[in-house]
């Protein structure tokens, strides 16, 4: 037997497969991990294909794999095929595709360990550096370098003081416990007189087995258990670990009634057999979270497992715990703030089959399963859905990728789907489903455009329009909640001289920098760099330094001065950054601990709060002005979410939208909560614009820290593919390259091309091969947000 195997690297030059053989007697499967010999030293490697005979005979001798890394971890036949998949439509690396399955990325560690030599030290520090490595017995050579510095220690290995092998880890072997079962009936008296042994071997025979640990809390001692395995009686062994449910029990509920819409919806979905995607159109607070639960109750009866994706890890606790009180042990989570053994586990409860749920944000998309029944993506038109870095892909379509090989359908649920996924239902290549109503006929909320240009006309140079000071005083007044959106966090969003005009910037990346007044220093939005706040100007000496722009810090300072008895807590990244912060804010204004959520557009994304029956806009317009086809998408979901949070209790909502441009189409269209409209308005745009979801996309990111070595470079990539392109009828737009919209970040300058054509598949191929894409700095986003 053959195995070909993908070196688990991201070198770009080791990316293709490698023939081994497989020892007789070793369980290699497709997907298993394994330590592997390659030149002179050890790798892990994937197996992707199993093979009798070898297409090709070999021209060099070929080398067994040397052992079987783990039997848990490896990889299913389906999640080899989508990660050929992901490699051929992102343009990424095989290995890169890979380890989107992967919870520990690298499963062989290789180390450096250092020993105690024959030779005699020649000064006073070897002979202090080999006593001390002579006492710990072998150390990691890194660690001793820092410790005693890299001179001495590799002067030290050279004259044979010191010695150093190489040794290799293996992070993901299978973990292992002890237990002890049941062997036989002390029939031949062999425990007369040891009452403890036969205290143990009666329990143990009415149990059965059982881990070590159990009978450890039982109060036997290991010892007592290893002197009863030797008389026969009973048997020690090891079995792998057992996983645990992390997640709290909470009281059960049942399966709301459902409105005649959501019946409807429910059949319509429920029934399909072909594997198909479903567009979940449902206004907000309409009920969509209550068909996920019996959509995935229905696919738990026909013993599938379900998979749940929510754009924010901030989410994940409210639809959580509302899973949890459906379906209990069922449930696990996954998502980047888990540790790495939490993940494990819930990863491993997923495979072997004792948990059927799987909720997350979007990593949670490569969760392992025995048998999928059904993909759920909530807010399914949310961009964080799609991945910053390489491979950059996007959730909904691996979540389609993998649905295919399964036949289980996918349900797209939004408010405002995605304006690509609303067309391709449309024509017929997705369902449409409505829900046209909110549960119990509440109405919509009542939206108010207020033009910024009249405040400031009458004097108000505040952020906050007296309208909706009003409705806060109102609100508060009746003991009610509101939530306020601005979409930019800090204090000011940057500072300037008034004397010279010279901004603060970053000094690494291209872009002004943000004064954060509670932690008393400017930062940088894209390398998190800091600076102190400047007295003086740095460019002329002036104090005539001035703070412009709003951001959520602002906003608050400004609310507890109109409203000093208010409760105002904020939800941005800032406050979020420790693990579980924003599910501990959510739940606090849930149980109505705070008057006023303030944040950015984490405070609009699928929140349901009954208390909140007012919501207040910033700077609603803001995104129009982003040079960006999606600038109107994204701006029209933002402000139709966020209006859609009030309301949803007994108390109608009320909504205020601030903005610098009330007539524009997608204000008037969001302030009446018709995506319809909208999307009749929007998709003429495209289609006359020639822009997705009439024509794929693609980016090419091209990056250096020299700036003549970036334009090198991308001349290069542009040159690769227009050759490409003039060969094969010029089917392809080839645009570029230009100047990124931010010329540095992080110290390295951006140059970009752009892909545009009615399918991009062939020239796709083509750049998997062309030298040119796969030079350092080089980034491919297809489909790009």
């Amino acid at each position: 037997m053959f195995a070909e195997i993908i070196i688990n690297t991201t070198a770009k030059r080791l990316q293709q497969t490698f023939s081994y053989i497989v020892p007789e007697g070793m369980a290699v499967r497709v997907g298993s991990r394994v330590l592997v010999p390659f030149g002179h030293r050890r790798e892990e490697g994937i197996v992707v294909a199993l093979q009798e005979h070898l297409a090709e005979p070999a021209d060099f001798t070929l080398k067994p794999i040397e052992g079987l890394l783990s039997t848990q971890t490896g990889f299913q036949e389906e999640m080899i095929r989508t990660a050929l998949w992901i490699r051929d439509y992102y343009v990424c690396n095989l290995s890169d595709a890979l380890r989107l399955f992967m919870i520990d990325k690298k499963g062989l560690v290789r180390r450096d360990v250092v020993s105690a030599g024959p030779a005699q030290p020649q000064t006073a520090d070897e002979a202090r550096l080999q006593t001390y490595v002579a006492g710990k017995g072998r150390c990691e050579k890194g660690a001793l370098s820092r410790r005693f510095g890299q001179d001495l220690v590799e002067k030290a290995l050279d004259s044979q003081v010191l010695t150093s092998r190489i040794c290799y880890k293996n992070q993901i072997a299978d973990k292992m416990e002890d237990w002890l079962s049941f062997a036989a009936d002390d029939t031949e008296a062999i425990l007369h007189g040891r009452r403890r042994q036969q205290e143990l071997l009666q329990a143990l025979k009415a149990k059965g087995e059982g881990p070590v640990s159990y009978w450890q809390g039982q109060g036997y001692s290991r010892d007592l258990m290893r002197r009863l395995c030797a008389t026969g009686l009973a048997r020690w062994s090891q079995r792998p670990a057992r996983t645990t449910n992390i997640l709290p029990s909470l009281a059960r509920d049942e399966a709301f009634s459902l409105t005649a819409e959501q019946q409807q919806a429910l059949q319509v979905i429920g029934s399909d057999e072909h594997g198909k995607t479903y567009v979940l159109h449902g206004i907000t607070g309409s009920g969509k979270t209550e068909i996920y639960m019996q959509l995935a109750s229905q696919a738990l009866k026909k013993g599938k497992q379900v998979v749940v994706l929510v754009p924010e890890i901030a989410l994940t606790g409210q639809i959580v715990r509302r899973f949890l009180r459906r379906f209990g042990d069922d449930v696990v989570v996954m998502h980047s703030q888990l540790s790495q053994g939490e993940k494990r586990n819930n990863w491993l409860r997923m495979q072997n089959g004792t948990s059927h749920i799987c909720i997350g944000a979007r990593s949670a998309v490569f969760a392992a399963a025995q048998s999928i029944g059904l993909f759920i993506v909530d807010e399914a038109h949310d961009s964080s859905y799609k991945q910053d870095e390489a491979p950059r892909y996007h959730a909904v379509a691996v979540a389609r990728q993998r649905a295919a090989y399964y036949g289980c359908p996918v349900v797209l649920g939004s408010a405002t789907p995605a304006l690509a996924d609303y067309y391709r239902a449309l024509q017929g290549e997705y369902v449409l489903v409505e829900l046209k109503e909110r549960v119990g006929h509440r109405p919509l909320s009542a939206v108010q455009v207020v033009d910024m240009r009249d405040e400031l006309a009458r004097g108000n140079y505040r952020v906050v329009s007296d309208a909706l000071l009003t409705l806060l005083e109102e609100t508060l007044a009746a003991r009610q909640q509101a939530i306020i959106l601005l979409n930019r966090r800090g204090f000011s969003t940057f500072v300037m001289c008034r004397k010279c005009g010279y901004v603060v910037k970053c000094d690494t990346c291209d872009v002004a920098m943000v004064y954060h007044r509670q932690a008393a220093h400017l930062r940088c939005h894209y390398c998190d760099a800091e600076k102190p706040i400047p007295t003086v100007c740095p460019s002329c000496g002036s104090k005539y330094i001035k703070f412009f722009g709003s951001g959520t810090e602002k906003v608050e300072a400004q609310l507890h001065e109109l409203l000093p008895t208010a409760r105002i807590i904020r939800l941005d990244q800032d406050t979020t950054s420790r693990k579980h912060s924003g599910d501990r804010i959510i739940e606090a204004f849930r149980r109505h601990e705070y008057d006023i959520l303030l944040g950015t557009q984490m405070v609009a994304k699928g929140h349901d709060f009954p208390g909140v029956s007012a919501v207040g806009i910033l700077s609603a317009d803001s995104l129009l002005n982003i040079p960006a086809y999606w600038a109107g998408e994204r701006t029209f979901q933002l402000l139709t979410q966020a209006a859609g949070r009030a309301g949803r209790g007994d108390i109608p909502g009320r909504v205020i939208m601030q903005t610098y441009a009330p007539d524009h189409y997608v204000i008037q269209c969001a302030a009446r909560q018709d995506y319809r409209a909208f999307y009749d308005q929007e998709v003429q745009f495209r289609k006359e614009l020639g822009y997705p979801p009439f024509q794929e996309m693609a980016k090419i990111l091209i990056q250096d820290e020299s700036e003549e070595q970036v334009w090198r470079k991308a001349n290069d990539v542009a040159a690769a593919l227009n050759s490409w392109n003039q060969d094969h009828g010029d089917e392809v737009a080839v645009i570029g390259p230009y100047e990124d919209v931010i010329k540095k970040i992080r110290n390295k300058y951006r140059v970009v091309l752009s892909l545009t054509g009615k399918d991009l598949t062939a020239i796709k191929k083509a750049m998997q091969h062309l030298p040119a894409c796969w030079q350092t700095g080089v980034i491919i986003d297809i489909d790009p947000m």
